[in-house]
Protein backbone atom coordinates (compact mmCIF):
# COMPACT_ATOMS: atom_id res chain seq x y z
CA UNK A 1 0.00 0.00 0.00
CA UNK A 2 2.95 2.75 0.98
CA UNK A 3 4.67 1.73 -1.92
CA UNK A 4 1.58 2.55 -3.87
CA UNK A 5 0.87 6.02 -2.21
CA UNK A 6 4.06 7.22 -3.31
CA UNK A 7 3.98 8.93 -6.37
CA UNK A 8 7.32 9.65 -6.94
CA UNK A 9 9.10 6.05 -6.24
CA UNK A 10 10.35 5.00 -9.46
CA UNK A 11 7.93 1.57 -8.97
CA UNK A 12 4.83 3.14 -8.39
CA UNK A 13 2.88 2.13 -11.63
CA UNK A 14 3.87 -1.49 -10.85
CA UNK A 15 2.91 -1.21 -7.06
CA UNK A 16 -0.48 0.62 -7.40
CA UNK A 17 -1.36 -1.88 -10.92
CA UNK A 18 -0.38 -5.10 -8.33
CA UNK A 19 -2.56 -3.56 -5.82
CA UNK A 20 -5.10 -3.05 -8.14
CA UNK A 21 -4.82 -6.74 -9.27
CA UNK A 22 -5.09 -7.92 -5.45
CA UNK A 23 -8.53 -6.21 -4.91
CA UNK A 24 -10.38 -6.22 -8.50
CA UNK A 25 -12.46 -9.64 -7.93
CA UNK A 26 -13.48 -8.78 -4.13
CA UNK A 27 -14.78 -5.29 -5.10
CA UNK A 28 -16.10 -7.37 -8.20
CA UNK A 29 -17.99 -10.05 -5.86
CA UNK A 30 -18.84 -7.12 -3.53
CA UNK A 31 -20.58 -5.17 -6.48
CA UNK A 32 -22.07 -8.74 -7.47
CA UNK A 33 -23.45 -9.81 -3.70
CA UNK A 34 -23.99 -7.07 -1.77
CA UNK A 35 -25.52 -4.63 -4.68
CA UNK A 36 -26.91 -7.04 -6.56
CA UNK A 37 -25.15 -6.21 -9.95
CA UNK A 38 -24.89 -7.78 -13.04
CA UNK A 39 -21.68 -9.49 -14.29
CA UNK A 40 -21.58 -6.46 -17.10
CA UNK A 41 -22.14 -3.87 -14.64
CA UNK A 42 -20.08 -5.41 -12.37
CA UNK A 43 -17.25 -4.80 -14.39
CA UNK A 44 -18.35 -1.88 -15.46
CA UNK A 45 -18.44 -0.43 -12.08
CA UNK A 46 -15.35 -2.38 -10.94
CA UNK A 47 -13.39 -0.64 -13.67
CA UNK A 48 -15.43 3.14 -12.27
CA UNK A 49 -14.23 2.59 -9.36
CA UNK A 50 -10.67 2.09 -9.19
CA UNK A 51 -10.47 4.84 -12.03
CA UNK A 52 -12.03 7.18 -8.71
CA UNK A 53 -9.22 5.92 -6.64
CA UNK A 54 -6.51 6.97 -9.07
CA UNK A 55 -8.20 10.38 -10.48
CA UNK A 56 -8.96 11.54 -6.95
CA UNK A 57 -5.60 10.08 -5.36
CA UNK A 58 -7.42 8.28 -2.56
CA UNK A 59 -4.90 6.05 -1.92
CA UNK A 60 -2.97 9.21 0.02
CA UNK A 61 -5.43 8.99 2.65
CA UNK A 62 -4.42 5.42 3.39
CA UNK A 63 -2.28 5.37 6.99
CA UNK A 64 -1.15 3.07 9.54
CA UNK A 65 -3.64 4.67 12.35
CA UNK A 66 -6.33 3.98 9.85
CA UNK A 67 -6.69 -0.02 10.21
CA UNK A 68 -6.90 -2.57 7.94
CA UNK A 69 -6.81 -1.55 4.24
CA UNK A 70 -9.92 -3.78 3.18
CA UNK A 71 -12.30 -2.29 5.92
CA UNK A 72 -11.22 0.96 4.44
CA UNK A 73 -11.56 0.02 0.74
CA UNK A 74 -15.23 -1.37 1.96
CA UNK A 75 -16.10 2.09 2.79
CA UNK A 76 -15.03 3.83 0.26
CA UNK A 77 -17.02 1.25 -2.00
CA UNK A 78 -19.95 2.19 -0.34
CA UNK A 79 -19.51 5.60 -0.64
CA UNK A 80 -18.79 4.78 -4.46
CA UNK A 81 -21.61 2.71 -5.00
CA UNK A 82 -24.29 4.84 -3.02
CA UNK A 83 -22.80 8.14 -5.17
CA UNK A 84 -23.39 5.86 -8.22
CA UNK A 85 -26.78 5.09 -8.07
CA UNK A 86 -27.60 8.86 -7.42
CA UNK A 87 -25.91 9.84 -10.75
CA UNK A 88 -25.66 6.94 -12.77
CA UNK A 89 -26.97 7.68 -15.66
CA UNK A 90 -24.67 11.21 -15.52
CA UNK A 91 -21.87 9.62 -14.45
CA UNK A 92 -19.37 8.60 -17.63
CA UNK A 93 -18.02 5.32 -16.43
CA UNK A 94 -14.54 3.89 -17.16
CA UNK A 95 -12.25 7.07 -16.47
CA UNK A 96 -9.52 6.08 -19.19
CA UNK A 97 -7.68 3.47 -16.65
CA UNK A 98 -6.50 0.39 -18.74
CA UNK A 99 -9.01 -2.16 -18.38
CA UNK A 100 -7.42 -5.28 -16.51
CA UNK A 101 -8.30 -9.26 -17.74
CA UNK A 102 -10.79 -10.71 -15.21
CA UNK A 103 -12.92 -13.67 -15.06
CA UNK A 104 -15.60 -12.57 -13.06
CA UNK A 105 -18.33 -14.33 -14.69
CA UNK A 106 -16.77 -17.78 -13.66
CA UNK A 107 -15.04 -16.97 -10.52
CA UNK A 108 -17.83 -15.06 -8.51
CA UNK A 109 -21.18 -16.62 -7.34
CA UNK A 110 -24.10 -16.79 -9.31
CA UNK A 111 -26.07 -16.74 -6.31
CA UNK A 112 -25.23 -14.36 -2.87
CA UNK A 113 -24.23 -16.32 -0.12
CA UNK A 114 -26.91 -14.65 2.38
CA UNK A 115 -25.27 -16.90 5.36
CA UNK A 116 -21.87 -13.86 5.58
CA UNK A 117 -22.26 -10.75 6.35
CA UNK A 118 -21.22 -8.25 3.33
CA UNK A 119 -18.05 -7.63 5.13
CA UNK A 120 -17.21 -11.44 5.75
CA UNK A 121 -18.08 -11.91 2.06
CA UNK A 122 -15.42 -9.20 1.00
CA UNK A 123 -12.93 -10.76 3.48
CA UNK A 124 -13.63 -14.24 1.97
CA UNK A 125 -13.68 -13.06 -1.45
CA UNK A 126 -10.58 -11.11 -0.59
CA UNK A 127 -8.68 -14.36 0.64
CA UNK A 128 -9.77 -16.43 -1.65
CA UNK A 129 -8.19 -14.27 -4.55
CA UNK A 130 -4.90 -13.46 -2.79
CA UNK A 131 -4.93 -17.63 -2.29
CA UNK A 132 -5.51 -18.46 -5.90
CA UNK A 133 -3.13 -15.85 -6.90
CA UNK A 134 -0.10 -17.60 -5.04
CA UNK A 135 -0.80 -21.05 -6.29
CA UNK A 136 -0.40 -19.02 -9.76
CA UNK A 137 2.84 -17.59 -8.60
CA UNK A 138 4.13 -20.88 -7.64
CA UNK A 139 3.20 -22.24 -10.72
CA UNK A 140 4.69 -19.86 -12.98
CA UNK A 141 7.64 -20.27 -10.60
CA UNK A 142 8.27 -23.97 -10.53
CA UNK A 143 7.78 -24.34 -14.44
CA UNK A 144 10.63 -21.52 -14.58
CA UNK A 145 12.86 -23.72 -12.32
CA UNK A 146 11.97 -27.12 -14.34
CA UNK A 147 9.63 -28.34 -11.41
CA UNK A 148 6.31 -28.80 -12.82
CA UNK A 149 6.44 -32.30 -11.64
CA UNK A 150 6.96 -31.30 -7.87
CA UNK A 151 3.96 -28.22 -8.03
CA UNK A 152 1.74 -31.48 -9.51
CA UNK A 153 2.29 -32.80 -6.61
CA UNK A 154 1.80 -29.85 -4.09
CA UNK A 155 -1.22 -29.25 -6.20
CA UNK A 156 -2.78 -32.70 -5.58
CA UNK A 157 -1.35 -33.18 -2.67
CA UNK A 158 -2.48 -29.86 -0.59
CA UNK A 159 -5.28 -28.27 -2.95
CA UNK A 160 -7.00 -31.62 -3.86
CA UNK A 161 -10.37 -32.21 -1.46
CA UNK A 162 -9.32 -35.76 -1.60
CA UNK A 163 -5.58 -36.24 -1.68
CA UNK A 164 -3.40 -38.88 -2.80
CA UNK A 165 -0.74 -39.82 -0.36
CA UNK A 166 2.97 -39.53 -0.95
CA UNK A 167 3.47 -43.10 -1.62
CA UNK A 168 1.02 -43.28 -3.91
CA UNK A 169 2.00 -40.33 -5.91
CA UNK A 170 5.79 -41.74 -5.32
CA UNK A 171 4.60 -45.25 -7.33
CA UNK A 172 2.95 -43.18 -10.00
CA UNK A 173 6.00 -41.06 -10.62
CA UNK A 174 8.51 -43.56 -10.01
CA UNK A 175 10.07 -42.13 -7.44
CA UNK A 176 10.75 -42.85 -3.71
CA UNK A 177 8.46 -41.17 -1.05
CA UNK A 178 10.76 -39.38 0.87
CA UNK A 179 11.62 -37.68 -2.78
CA UNK A 180 8.22 -36.17 -2.62
CA UNK A 181 7.72 -35.36 0.81
CA UNK A 182 10.83 -33.19 0.46
CA UNK A 183 9.63 -31.62 -2.51
CA UNK A 184 6.67 -31.02 -0.80
CA UNK A 185 7.90 -29.24 2.18
CA UNK A 186 9.76 -27.28 -0.44
CA UNK A 187 6.70 -26.81 -1.98
CA UNK A 188 4.87 -25.15 1.12
CA UNK A 189 7.81 -22.97 2.14
CA UNK A 190 8.12 -21.63 -0.89
CA UNK A 191 4.27 -20.87 -1.42
CA UNK A 192 4.37 -19.67 2.16
CA UNK A 193 6.74 -17.02 1.12
CA UNK A 194 4.83 -15.58 -2.14
CA UNK A 195 1.79 -15.73 -0.20
CA UNK A 196 3.64 -13.69 2.89
CA UNK A 197 4.36 -11.23 0.09
CA UNK A 198 1.09 -10.94 -1.20
CA UNK A 199 -0.36 -10.11 2.08
CA UNK A 200 2.11 -7.68 2.88
CA UNK A 201 1.54 -5.41 -0.21
CA UNK A 202 -1.60 -4.76 1.03
CA UNK A 203 -1.16 -3.31 4.72
CA UNK A 204 -0.23 0.06 5.43
CA UNK A 205 1.65 -0.99 8.68
CA UNK A 206 4.24 -4.11 8.33
CA UNK A 207 3.58 -4.74 11.73
CA UNK A 208 -0.01 -5.87 10.55
CA UNK A 209 0.70 -9.00 8.70
CA UNK A 210 0.60 -11.50 11.07
CA UNK A 211 -2.45 -10.30 11.44
CA UNK A 212 -3.79 -10.45 8.18
CA UNK A 213 -2.79 -13.80 7.55
CA UNK A 214 -4.86 -14.63 10.32
CA UNK A 215 -7.43 -12.86 8.67
CA UNK A 216 -6.69 -14.51 5.65
CA UNK A 217 -6.42 -18.47 7.24
CA UNK A 218 -10.12 -17.21 9.33
CA UNK A 219 -11.99 -16.35 5.86
CA UNK A 220 -11.16 -19.10 3.99
CA UNK A 221 -12.14 -21.37 6.24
Amino acid sequence: VLGAQDRTSPDHRTRLDRLIRLYWKPVYWSLRSRWRKQHADALDLAQTFFAHLLEKDALAAVTPDKGRFRAWLRVVLDNFMRNELEAAKAQKRGGGLKPLSIDGEDDAPPVPDDSLTPDQAFDRAWAIHVFRQSVDDLRTLYHAEGRDAAFAWFERHELDPDPPSCAQMAEAAGRKPHEVENALKAARVAFAKILREKVTETVADPARVEEELRALAEAMG
